[in-house]
């Protein structure tokens, strides 16, 4: 683990590879998973304001669990997550397109230029967990065995975890904190 500042970062963001590969996996990480996406306040609070325009990309299934609890529900750990469409446990913002692939209603809708901002930042970090300690902020690189086609191209790609995230990286914290883990790579590179 390396600490910015009030960030604590696992060397794995440097030391592992990973491109999401979207044709072989199909969106797996939005259909999989005993609990919705973590929300920030603010992205329940703006997914509330912009409902109108994202319901148009939603599934019926999804949208009747959004009528039913609502924008965002508390899960079993106490975190504000997306609802879950029970039967199929897939996000209640999903939608999929002619092959099956699983995509977002909300980035679909900010692409198009219906709303303001893109999915939750939780989901444009995966697969980087964030939690929270006191004042830290721990950064994780979550391995989930539906992502090894990922794994694999990331590997072949030779692309570092972070560097594959960088525009959600800079998104949730800043340009001056993704320069920072530029420079650890470099040192941690000059390292081995």
């Amino acid at each position: 683990m390396i600490q910015i500042d009030d960030k604590i970062v696992s060397l794995d963001l440097f030391e592992k590879h990973f491109i999401c590969d979207l044709p072989k996996c199909l969106g797996a990480c939005c259909v999989h998973g005993d609990s919705g996406a973590p929300l920030e306040n603010e992205e329940k609070e703006l997914i509330e304001q912009h409902m109108d325009k994202i319901k148009p990309y939603l599934t019926p299934e999804g949208l009747s669990v959004i009528e039913q609890c609502g924008a965002a529900v508390v899960d079993f750990d106490g975190e504000l997550v997306t609802p879950l469409v029970r039967d199929r446990e897939e996000c209640a913002y999903s939608c999929f397109s002619s092959n099956g692939t699983c995509l977002c209603g909300i980035e679909k809708a900010c692409r198009n230029g219906d709303i303001p901002f893109n999915k939750p930042v939780s989901c444009h970090l995966y697969p980087i967990r964030i939690k929270t300690f006191g004042d830290l902020t721990a950064l994780n690189y979550e391995q989930w065995h539906i992502c090894a086609s990922a794994r694999d191209l990331g590997n072949k790609e030779k692309m570092p975890v972070f560097m594959f995230l960088k525009e959600p990286i800079i998104r949730k914290f800043g340009e001056e904190f993704f320069n920072a883990l530029v420079e650890i790579a470099r040192e941690v590179t000059d390292n081995e």
